[in-house]
């Protein structure tokens, strides 16, 4: 078998609309060398339409009980082969054609990073994100869990965490020594009201009332507790 350099790994749940626009902006990727793209329906309540197959090579789709993104995501790369690891939301469009090959180039020029993340956008919200820093990364998570990540550094999603899966991973990541770098331009775009975390305006977070406010801060302090922050 070719060598296989990139994995992108897709879960999906119910929103085949969405994944549909994700796998048509994947076909517009220049990227050189093999991949495989990892689709797997997490247990959707309908079952997963013909759509995305003979659109891109090496598509492969899968279907297990509902279990929830982390679960899902764990199962992707327990049959991906890629040296690298993309783990790619369904509601997900590229707005740059070299957007994985820009990825890729900065892992293969700077062998010390264990991951590469990149600015983007979350409806008309703009996150830049910034350079690497783990210290600000131990008070908050900046960086999305669709960065591209060394194959050798993946430790696994924790499946207990309703919140926070991506901060953990990178806090996780860090704690074995990984660093990441960044790439200062957006190059994806995440459809609101999808799999990301709802993002709030920053002023709500003083209103300690709200409920999405006290289940922000409960799930932070899970991974303050599990990380000794």
């Amino acid at each position: 078998m070719d060598f296989i350099k990139l994995s992108i790994i897709i879960p999906v749940y119910n929103n085949f609309k969405q994944l549909e626009k994700c796998l048509a902006s994947l076909t517009k990727q220049k990227f050189k060398g093999n991949y495989e793209v990892i689709v797997v329906d997490d247990g959707s309540e309908q079952t997963l339409p013909s759509i995305g197959r003979g659109q891109l090579k090496g598509v492969k789709f899968y279907r297990i009980g509902h279990k929830g993104a982390p679960a899902a995501r764990n199962f992707g790369f327990s049959k991906s082969k890629g040296k690298y690891l993309f783990f790619c939301d369904a509601d997900v469009v590229f707005l740059d054609k070299y957007a994985l090959q820009k990825m890729v180039d900065a892992l293969e020029n700077n062998p010390d990073k264990a991951f590469c993340y990149s600015a983007f956008k979350y409806g008309w919200k703009k996150f830049p994100c910034g350079p690497f820093d783990a210290g600000r990364l131990r008070q908050n998570n900046y960086i999305s869990g669709m960065s591209l990540i060394r194959r050798e550094y993946f430790p696994g999603w924790d499946e207990s965490l309703k919140k926070f899966q991506d901060w953990d991973l990178w806090l996780t990541i860090m704690e074995h020594g990984g660093q990441g770098i960044f790439i200062p331009e957006i190059l994806w775009q995440c459809k609101v009201g999808g799999t990301m975390s709802k993002w709030l305006p920053r002023f709500l977070y003083k209103l300690k009332f709200l409920k999405s406010v006290k289940e922000f801060e409960k799930a932070k302090s899970i991974i303050k507790k599990k990380h000794n922050l």
